[in-house]
């Protein structure tokens, strides 16, 4: 549960959270609350002894957000905290060999071991971050490379039913540009197009949901629509998700968006068997005319 420095600063804050946990029957180790540093700037002398109860009263306590305030070392010295999260800003750049962040990731990772207290690297988005903090021992990692948030309802329906499976999911390497997106999209593969739903660009690859049994290392053919077609590579298959890496980077589209940086005369792509209002409807879902053989990959939905 997340703390605002005001609701800490309280005298009656850790009456209030000892009759929360009264009044649901929870067990106080199973409630965590999470502070920031600014839990420390308002120089209240009450800051001790609210520490002090909270753990009289069994509650675990968590730093967030770890590196992006003050950062003063004499916070961990003097405030019991059971877990320090550090903040995504340095898993955004961790892979990055220009960058000290996967030195100072690591460096908070020894000091919360030493200090006996867990430690969690929050905002893990592709597998090349996953695979750095796991290799710097991170044990806990938070990010959507797992889940994004979901409603109450359904983690609780998911788990109810047994169906609730936490498994990495994501692009292969993170990307500073990167891009949510819902976005209908072509996948050609030899003789066939496929209709598939883009939910992740950046300009060098993209994450393309609806499509399954598309082998890791196939070529591919991206169309966006309106002309715009792009040879890619597939890198990462997983269910009915696949990442693809384009042969030749995006460029910015003037108006906040990435596009190709050429263009297909339509012409063209009625002459190699797609049909002119296919190209003329942002990437409208159809399947080109299959001179035989059989093809790799499918819809989901087939």
């Amino acid at each position: 549960v997340n703390v605002s420095a005001l609701q800490f600063s309280s005298p009656a804050f850790p009456e209030i959270i000892s009759s929360a946990i009264h009044d649901a029957g929870l067990g106080p180790g199973r409630l965590e609350l999470e502070l920031t540093e600014s839990v420390f700037m308002g120089g209240s002398e009450t800051i001790e002894d609210t520490f002090k109860a909270l753990k009289d009263a069994g509650v675990r306590l968590a730093l967030d957000d770890f590196g992006t305030g003050y950062s003063s070392l004499s916070y961990l010295r003097a405030a019991p905290f059971d877990k320090i999260k550090v903040d995504k800003s340095f898993v955004d750049n961790c892979t990055d060999p220009d960058q000290n962040s996967a030195k100072i990731i690591t460096a908070i990772i020894g000091l919360s071991s030493a200090l006996g207290m867990d430690v969690v690297v929050e905002g893990v988005e592709a597998f090349d971050q996953l695979e750095l903090v796991k290799q710097q021992g991170a044990r806990f990692v938070q990010g959507w490379i797992y889940a994004k948030a979901m409603p109450f309802e359904e983690i609780a329906g998911n788990m109810a039913s047994g169906q609730l499976h936490i498994e990495p999911d994501g692009p292969a390497r993170y990307r500073s540009d990167r891009r949510t997106v819902f976005r209908r999209i072509g996948i050609i593969h030899e003789d066939h197009r496929y209709a598939g739903v883009m939910r992740d660009l950046s300009r060098t690859d993209a994450q393309i949901e609806g499509v399954i049994g598309i082998a890791v290392g196939t070529e591919v053919v991206l169309d966006f629509g309106n002309g715009q077609l792009a040879v890619c590579t597939v890198t990462r298959s997983h269910n009915a998700s696949v990442t693809i890496e384009f042969e030749t980077p995006l460029v910015n589209d003037g108006s906040g968006g990435l596009c190709t940086r050429h263009r297909v005369s339509p012409y063209a792509l009625a002459a190699a068997g797609l049909p002119l209002e296919a190209s003329t409807g942002g990437g409208v879902p159809m399947q080109l005319v299959a001179s035989g053989g059989e093809a790799a990959a499918g819809n989901a939905e087939d």
